[in-house]
């Protein structure tokens, strides 16, 4: 989900309500990383991403200042003229909650490149593209399906595979592709289904993950 932003009296307010651990912190991270905002806001949904938004912000040198909106929502402003850590301040961040009714269905699908097995290329796309047209039809579906090196072509210029990818994603899998890769590729502009992403959602992914799954 691309939460982007809005200007509200002159202060960008970063929608982050509905987004699950620890996506808040790194929409907050975002907006300081692109440098041009020194004052906004963030909205959370619970007390874990206002917990930690508050936590990150006040590790890089920023001020917080939390306002209770009532129903486990939170505006959180973060103020930060000078954006660079604070070792002394390092306060550790709260582990993202994984709901017990739901942690046997995290199965995570981690794709390498877009070639499946070693030997043949020609072949190893064939399979890779019915490998994904499988998963369509088949129950459980994965939580979330990543997409690294070469891997990102499935997303973005590979038209049989970003054709079976958007139907899982319309059947709820979460599709991630790695932000760097695409650059790497020249395909930032090509992402056809999911979202781009970075090493730490990567990483917090298969930590949170009941089972990884890869074609490889």
């Amino acid at each position: 989900m691309d939460t982007g932003g809005t200007v509200m009296n002159d202060i960008l307010k970063v929608d982050a309500r509905g987004l699950a651990c620890p996506q808040p912190v790194l929409e907050t991270k975002r907006v300081l990383d692109e440098g041009q905002q020194r004052y906004f806001a963030v909205l959370v949904d619970d007390s874990t991403s206002k917990e930690n938004v508050c936590r990150f912000a006040r590790n890089q040198g920023c001020e917080v200042e939390v306002q209770d909106l009532g129903g486990d929502a939170f505006e959180i402003m973060v103020s930060c003229l000078s954006y660079q850590p604070v070792p002394e301040r390092v306060e550790e961040l709260l582990p993202c909650p994984v709901p017990q009714a739901v942690v046997q269905d995290r199965n995570v699908v981690y794709i390498g490149k877009d070639r499946m097995g070693t030997g043949d290329d020609e072949l190893g796309a064939t399979l890779m593209r019915g490998f994904l047209r499988t998963w369509i039809d088949v129950d459980p579906k994965p939580w979330r399906m990543i997409f690294i090196n070469s891997g990102v072509r499935l997303t973005t210029v590979d038209e049989e595979s970003t054709e079976a990818v958007t139907m899982l994603q319309d059947k709820g899998v979460e599709i991630l592709s790695c932000g760097t890769c695409l650059q790497h590729f020249g395909l930032e502009d090509k992402l056809k289904v999911g979202k781009p992403t970075n090493m730490y959602e990567v990483i917090e992914t298969l930590n949170s993950a009941s089972k990884v799954i890869s074609p490889d």
